[in-house]
Parts: C-alpha cells; sequence; structure tokens
C-alpha cells in the first residue's frame, strides 16, 4: 500500500525526531514542532495507521512510537532530504585529509580515523587494490636461522610482508642473490605474466633453491590475484556514544565482532561491485545476526580507474543517514583526488 502524503510527512517527521533525541515520539510533540497543519488527533490516528501498516513501532514503556526497519527504509528511499556540509566541516575535512602520506596503508588508517570522528560511528575501510597490480619490488631478508621474511611491493604503494621456514641452509648472500634475480625476472609484471614459462625459467637458473622459489612466488601470486585483503577499523569505540549501546553486553558483543577483520570484510562485501553510489543498509537486511540492531552506510572509493577499495560506516538504526551519506560522498571525492595526486602524480 502506498503512503499518502500526510502519512509521508508524519514518519519523516517521526524518524528526524528519533534520531535527534533517541526518545519515542508522540503525536504532541509533532504537532507542536512541525507545521504540518494537523492536529494532535488526527497525527495519532495517522500513526495508529503507520503502526499497523509495520512502519512503526511503539514501545512498551512509552505512549510514542519510533520508526521500524520498514519505517527506516522507506525513509532513507523516499523522504530523506540531503545534508550539505558547512564551509567549516568542508574545511576541517580538507585540512585532515591532506597530509603528507608515504604510502597506501597510511592513507587507509588516516581517513578511516577521520570518518569515525566525523560520523561519530565506527569506520571499516580496505585498503585500496590496484586494478592490474604488478610487482615493483620482491625482497627477501634472513631475520633468524630457517626463517625468512618475503617483503613484496606492488604498484600503488601497497606492502605485503610474510615469514616463512626456510629448508635446507641458505646464507644471507644466498639470500641476497635470490631476492636480486627474482626482482629483475618479475619487476613490472602482473599476475597473468607469470605464467608457467617464467617460473620454469626461474627453476632452471636456480633450482638448488626450487623449494624456497615456490614459497615466494605462490606469495608473490597470492599478493597479485588477492589484492583486497587488509581492513582497517576505526573509532570502533564510538559504538559505545549511543544509547542503543549501554548495554554492556551489547556493546561488547558488537565490539568483538567488529574487530574480526574477517566479520570487517563481510560487512564490505555488501557493497556491489564497481557502482560509486552510496549504499544503505538497515537491520536485517545485511543478514548478518550480529549487525541486526545497527545500519551500515557502504561505498567503493576509485582513484583515476587504477585504485579501488570500500568504505563503510556503522551505526545505530538510528544513524543520522543524511549527514553521513553526505560525509560519505564529500570524504570519497577528495580521496579519490588524493590518492590519484599521491599514487600517479595526475590531476
Amino acid at each position: 500500500m502506498d503512503l499518502g502524503k500526510r502519512k509521508q510527512m508524519i514518519l519523516q517527521a517521526i524518524v528526524e525526531d528519533y534520531i535527534a533525541t533517541a526518545e519515542p515520539v508522540g503525536s504532541r510533540n509533532i504537532a507542536k514542532n512541525h507545521d504540518l497543519g494537523l492536529s494532535a488527533a488526527t497525527i495519532r490516528n495517522e500513526m495508529a495507521d503507520l503502526e499497523e501498516m509495520g512502519y512503526l513501532d511503539k514501545p512498551h514503556t512509552s505512549a510514542g512510537r519510533v520508526p521500524s526497519q520498514l519505517g527506516y527504509r522507506f525513509y532513507v528511499d523516499s523522504l530523506m532530504h540531503r545534508y550539505s556540509a558547512t564551509v567549516e566541516e568542508i574545511e576541517n575535512l580538507n585540512s585532515a585529509l591532506h597530509q603528507r602520506y608515504v604510502n597506501l596503508n597510511s592513507v587507509v588508517s588516516v581517513v578511516s580515523d577521520i570518518i569515525s570522528k566525523i560520523t561519530k560511528c565506527p569506520t571499516v575501510m580496505t585498503l585500496p587494490a590496484v586494478a592490474s597490480a604488478k610487482v615493483v619490488n620482491v625482497k627477501m631478508l634472513m631475520i633468524e636461522e630457517n626463517l625468512a621474511l618475503i617483503v613484496v611491493v606492488l604498484d600503488g604503494g601497497s606492502v605485503r610482508n610474510k615469514k616463512v621456514k626456510v629448508s635446507g641452509k641458505i646464507t644471507y648472500r644466498e639470500i641476497d642473490a635470490i631476492s636480486d634475480f627474482l626482482n629483475s625476472q618479475l619487476a613490472g609484471l602482473g599476475a597473468k605474466d607469470i605464467d608457467e614459462s617464467r617460473i620454469m625459467l626461474i627453476y632452471g637458473a636456480m633450482g638448488q633453491y626450487k623449494d624456497f622459489l615456490k614459497v615466494v612466488l605462490d606469495f608473490v601470486l597470492e599478493c597479485l590475484q588477492n589484492n583486497i585483503t587488509e581492513v582497517y577499523v576505526g573509532g570502533a569505540s564510538n559504538i559505545l556514544n549511543h544509547p542503543e549501546f549501554c548495554d554492556i553486553d551489547r556493546a561488547r558483543d558488537f565490539l568483538r565482532f567488529i574487530d574480526n577483520r574477517e566479520n570487517a570484510n563481510k560487512v564490505l562485501a555488501l557493497t556491489t561491485g564497481g557502482d560509486s553510489d552510496v549504499k544503505i543498509i538497515i537491520g536485517d537486511e545485511a543478514g548478518l545476526e550480529e549487525m541486526r540492531d545497527t545500519s551500515i552506510v557502504l561505498a567503493n572509493y576509485h582513484a583515476g580507474g587504477i585504485l579501488s577499495g570500500k568504505i563503510g560506516v556503522i551505526g545505530p538504526t538510528r544513524m543520522d543517514y543524511a549527514r553521513i551519506v553526505s560525509s560519505l560522498e564529500t570524504i570519497n571525492a577528495q580521496l579519490e583526488t588524493i590518492l590519484t595526486a599521491v599514487f600517479y602524480n595526475e590531476e
């Protein structure tokens, strides 16, 4: 059933008042605070209809109403006004974002914290992946006897490392020679370039180290083929600022869930492909039991058609959707500019 204009105005007033106060909203408050041209009695009747239709819930301890998941969904899809950031907010954001970054990790770490501070909600963000990533450098270091560190640097500044056991005796000089040779063979190559013929060439030249080389090559290919693995969580404790999470057990369960990087990846996986639009997921739409009382605002970000990653802001279903969407869109645009300029020298 379609909502008439009067019901839509009342639903919008209830959602926005509840977002602002975290208190159930009554008909008298709507009549007093919103110029709808309706009496409290008329508003009360419409609210009863909205509750019956599933757009509102009535807490047991209050005469007022709160939005249901369906109510929030209708609001964000049809009623939410676009929030315009103030000049001061934009200037503060630009100042915080335009720092000197040395690699992708530092960009993501700083930006996820900035988003969390602005939205007052936890933020999850992936390290950017490079489309058709290529090897810049492969380095092996002996950190102790029979234990080596493999460091792989990809274009765009992404750095991955892994400790591996070394069977047999490989000296420090030998491992340096292996590093130099692998760099001569792999620098500038992507996953599709490291084919069987290239691998056999490497084995043929340094066959005595084949077991170790296989471990290194497997890790290099893993880095190239799975180039979104690292997730940053910023401001997780901000969830405690919301009255919905004043219950210690509830807050602890959420913090345990989001602190697990695999779970954070599940949240970010709710974004769609290369779509750059902001996506809002409310309550159990996420299909994650631990997120049933939260909403997630998600976006993909890009830079010059080369870098791509994901950002998510998590909060209670009562979150200020309009402001968070606006903040995320503004940050997204700035982030693309920063990544493109810093890592690809483009304007």
